[in-house]
């Protein structure tokens, strides 16, 4: 297990950089900043050694969390950014093995005053060819693109962007926006995206073969022919489906009260 702080290893890390820098402003106000703390920037980076399909953990609840594929051998790479005021000694990323792969974990620091500027770390994740990646966090984004292995994305109120992944792809948010374009062909399981208040926003390749359920009491929006069932005194108020090109695994967007959107994409044009 390999834990650090003020971006210095505690353990057998490889740590190919540590970088201090001093930030004016740092994003507090300077009515807001005693004159005796310093405003801070760490940045770590660090490999760690998986086996074949491992499942790669991060939670992060102070901070946003951002992978891509990071090429053929079984290793992960790591880079943190982290924010802090001095004397706050910050958050703590933990980096450990697990019997299915590695955990990534983010302590908080110790409580500051009310009013006082949060510090945050910043994780950057490069995924290797098999592995699962199953990332949280809090407040902050999510961002996955290129993985080729299954994702799992969730959050409390962060928005979640995933692109070109091939695999199968679930991701939640309670408050916040889920954007996604999925491959086709990239799994036979079911896929699932889900939101409270949040919107869900879906692309499909204009091939795609899939069986699609919605559920909502917001506005739904489509590229594609739905069937509308009307729920009077339910929430969600609204349900449709529709068979997406031959069918095939489920797709499931559900939401209380957000917008769904469901859209094609046309291959001469692009990713969104």
């Amino acid at each position: 297990m390999v834990d650090w702080a003020f971006g210095l290893p505690r353990g057998g890390i490889l740590l190919p950089y540590v970088a201090v820098v001093l930030l004016s402003g740092g994003g507090a106000r300077p009515e807001d900043t005693p004159a005796d703390e310093t405003w801070k920037k760490e940045s770590a980076q660090w490999f760690e050694t998986v086996r074949p399909g491992a499942t790669i953990r991060i939670v992060n609840p102070v901070g946003g969390v951002y992978a891509r594929f990071g090429g053929y051998e079984n290793r992960v790479e790591l880079l943190s950014t982290t924010q802090r005021q001095e004397p706050d000694p910050g958050p703590v990323v933990s980096s450990s093995p697990t019997e299915f792969g590695l955990d990534v974990v983010v302590r908080p620091g110790p409580a500051r005053d009310p009013g006082s500027p949060p510090s945050r770390v910043d994780l950057v994740v490069f995924v290797p060819l098999g592995a699962s990646l199953d990332a949280h966090t809090e407040s902050d984004q999510i961002q996955i693109k290129g993985l080729k292995g299954n994702v799992i994305a969730s959050s409390g109120t962060g928005d979640i962007s995933i692109r070109a992944v091939e695999g199968s792809v679930r991701a939640k948010s309670a408050r916040g926006d889920l954007s996604v374009a999925l491959e086709t062909g990239a799994t036979r399981e079911s896929q699932s995206f889900t939101t409270e208040t949040g919107n869900i926003e879906v692309y499909l390749w204009e091939d795609a073969d899939v069986a699609v359920r919605i559920a909502t009491s917001g506005e739904i929006s489509t590229d594609f022919s739905l069937q509308i069932e009307h729920l009077r005194s339910e929430e969600p108020g609204k349900r449709a489906v529709a068979v997406v090109g031959d069918g095939g695994p489920e797709l499931i967007l559900d939401s209380k009260r957000g917008h769904v959107s469901l859209l094609r994409l046309q291959k001469e044009l692009g990713s969104p």
